[in-house]
């Protein structure tokens, strides 16, 4: 286990964690297998240059992102709500982005209704 496969590892996990996503959903969108992202996260494998920016893309981070030393910068910088919804409307179509933007609304216009 080397020390640039245990900050790899950490990062990407640290990074998946932010994002809200399963191992098996990151592994689902980066064309791996779910069973390897668990060995690539416990530094237990190296991944390949290709698979760092498959997994670099479904993280929609950049490649050296995974190569930082400092999982909380990262995490700090990743870890809010709104990161979250970006990245998940980021892979939606414009119209379902502007579907998603309309339920928002609503909810919001419900809550504060109900605030009153």
């Amino acid at each position: 286990m080397s020390h640039i496969s245990i900050i790899v590892g950490e990062n990407i996990r640290g990074i998946r964690q932010s994002r809200g996503l399963s191992q098996e959903r990151l592994a689902l969108r980066a064309g791996i297998n779910p069973s390897f992202l668990g060995q690539i996260e416990r530094a237990e494998k190296s991944p390949t240059i290709v698979s760092l920016e498959k997994l670099a893309i479904a993280l929609g981070v950049k490649v050296e992102e995974l190569f930082h030393s400092n999982t909380d910068e990262i995490q700090k910088t990743n870890a809010t709500f709104l990161d979250k919804i970006i990245f998940e409307l980021s892979e939606r179509t414009n119209e379902e982005q502007e579907d998603i933007y309309k339920i928002i609304i609503q909810l919001l216009v419900f809550k504060d209704k109900k605030e009153k």
